[in-house]
């Protein structure tokens, strides 16, 4: 039988299935906080105003918030939507891009996001960076309004988000700081010029106005680092931050609390390979968030793993236990191999030596670091993206998968795979029924089978001698299988002797089944719970704790 492209084995999978959103996924949250001005403080006499369900409490209720019971150590089975794309900060603020903002637009998807099955959803930078910017030069941290919608949308947004039982990460950038309107006059919080590293470009430009400033007033950031030879990454685009300094330590932990007291709940640090992975552990183990991933220099696959291992919350563990309270960190290595494999019509190097690609087949010390894995397809940094002008940027004039077979065999591998998968807000949202159905359809067997970031994967030998990758990837309820590349005829679970399996999808050149016990009719896979919703807490109620791991070490 030839192979069809439509989806018509996908579709009643995920279609004709009914779905219970959690209770209050759909509530109007109404006016969620009065009295939260545009910095994010608890304005002057408005305390009174905000209803109970966001009442105030005392800073040692927040001071060391609790772990979610959704953190999943080594074994964490949650899917990830990045939430947005580099243009969508425009929306509402430039003709062409509609009328409502950004978080307003997230806000009316919410159902829809719950419904597909999705865990968490990368957000964009929280904090203002400008009138009109992505928010990758942040100006004021303590100030949430920014190009995405002010701060009362970005809460109602975050609380229609709990309430649906997915975990809102937010986008942290504190590599870097952009000044408010100069160089350096950094505000909200106040930062003087110790609070940049001493080698940074502004203190040998002389239009900068600070240049010449005495080596003594500068901040310290050199740190050399046994992972990374040559010290930490200066960025050249705006002021590199000395985290060495116990002044920004502090402030950028009340930020984090301050974004964990409005509903976040997970982290996504901006360029890590421009300070030290010790100042991760200290902020993660000061905010404890349920999810946290570091972006790393693409092409560092050994540096990445450095990384990981230094941001241990527990140093003195070793082997699995001491990665088991490690960041995570975007899985490059796994993405460029994707796009060499499929795009260049090799799938069989999916293969890689044995035991997968990237960071996810990475066994060459017997550590489970596809445990510590997030997976992509495409983020805003990927692929197409414009200026704003319309025009296509240097660089970025293409997607990384095209449309069709090629981005569905990359999802059929990142979804059935190890690793925390995360899917790209345009290929579920924009790219037609199609690709979404397909999407939901592996999200529910990855859950019905219990894959997670530690499942053992098992490339299948007879398929590679057909020039094609199929593999069994084993989860705690069952197990998958998945073929990239070929036909029916190339291979099927049949033709390495496995049965009581059941098809998910299928496409042009890829398919994937299920097998639980029993071999029962496919289902949906339970949906989350709805979540918390914290209180918000002005600044002045925010205690930084005493981290142990923020003295350095």
């Amino acid at each position: 039988m030839p192979l069809q492209r439509s989806h018509a084995r996908a579709l009643p999978v995920v279609m004709a299935l009914g779905i219970a959103l959690p209770a209050g996924a759909q509530a109007n949250p109404g006016p969620l906080v009065p009295g939260l001005n545009a910095a994010g403080r608890i304005a002057s006499g408005q305390s009174a105003a905000i209803p109970s369900a966001l009442t105030l409490v005392s800073a040692a209720q927040v001071a060391a918030p609790e772990a979610a019971t959704g953190a999943a150590g080594l074994a964490d089975g949650r899917v990830m939507l990045q939430g947005f794309y580099w243009e969508s900060y425009r929306h509402g603020l430039l003709p062409g891009y509609g009328q409502r903002r950004w978080y307003a637009i997230v806000r009316a998807k919410v159902p829809a996001i719950a419904d597909a099955g999705f865990d968490l959803i990368w957000l964009p930078p929280p904090a203002f960076a400008g009138q009109r910017s992505a928010g990758y030069n942040p100006r004021q941290y303590f100030n949430l309004s920014n190009s995405y919608g002010d701060a009362l949308q970005q809460r109602a947004l975050l609380v229609a988000l709990l309430q649906a039982g997915v975990e809102p990460v937010a986008d942290i950038v504190i590599n870097h700081r952009d000044g408010n309107a100069g160089w350096a006059d950094f505000r909200n919080p106040s930062w003087g010029l110790w609070s940049i590293c001493r080698s940074d470009e502004a203190f040998s430009r002389p239009e900068s106005g600070i240049a010449r400033t005495p080596i003594n007033q500068r901040g310290n950031c050199e740190e050399p680092e046994p992972y990374r030879s040559g010290g930490t990454y200066n960025y050249g685009d705006f002021r590199d931050i000395a985290h060495t300094d116990p002044r920004v330590r502090a402030d950028i932990i009340r930020h984090l609390l301050q974004l964990r007291s409005i509903g976040y709940r997970g982290w996504r640090y901006d360029m890590v390979h421009g300070y030290s992975a010790k100042w991760i552990a200290c902020y993660n183990a000061a905010t404890r968030p349920t999810f946290s991933v570091g972006e790393y220099d693409w092409g560092a696959h050994a540096e990445q793993r450095g990384w990981v291992w230094a941001t241990s919350r527990q140093p003195a563990q070793r082997g699995a236990a001491h990665l088991a309270s490690a960041s995570s960190v975007f899985d490059f290595t796994s993405f460029f191999g994707l796009k060499a494999a499929i795009n260049g019509g090799r799938p069989a190097e999916l293969r890689g030596f044995g035991h997968g690609i990237g960071l996810v087949g990475d066994s060459t010390d017997g550590l489970p670091w596809r445990s510590r894995a997030v997976t992509f397809v495409e983020n805003h940094d990927t692929g197409y993206r414009t200026d704003e002008d319309g025009t296509p940027q240097q660089g970025h004039r293409f997607d990384s998968f095209p449309k069709g077979a090629a981005v569905e065999q990359a999802y059929a591998q990142i979804l059935t795979h190890p690793g925390v998968p995360t899917v790209y807000w345009k290929h579920y949202f924009e790219w037609g029924p199609e690709l979404r159905a397909t999407i939901r359809a592996l999200i529910n067997a990855r859950k019905l089978a219990g894959v997670n970031a530690g499942s053992p994967v098992y490339p299948q030998d007879n398929a590679a001698a057909n020039g094609i990758y199929a593999a069994r990837i084993d989860g705690s309820r069952g197990r998958l299988y998945v073929r990239i590349g070929g036909s029916e005829t190339s291979w099927h679970p049949g033709a390495s002797g496995y049965g009581g399996f059941r098809e998910v999808a299928r496409g042009q050149g890829w398919a994937v089944w299920v097998a639980l016990p029993g071999n029962p009719p496919l289902r949906l896979a339970p949906r989350n719970r709805p979540l918390p919703v914290p209180a918000v807490l002005g600044l002045e109620r925010i205690l930084v704790p005493a981290e142990p791991l923020c003295r350095g070490r």
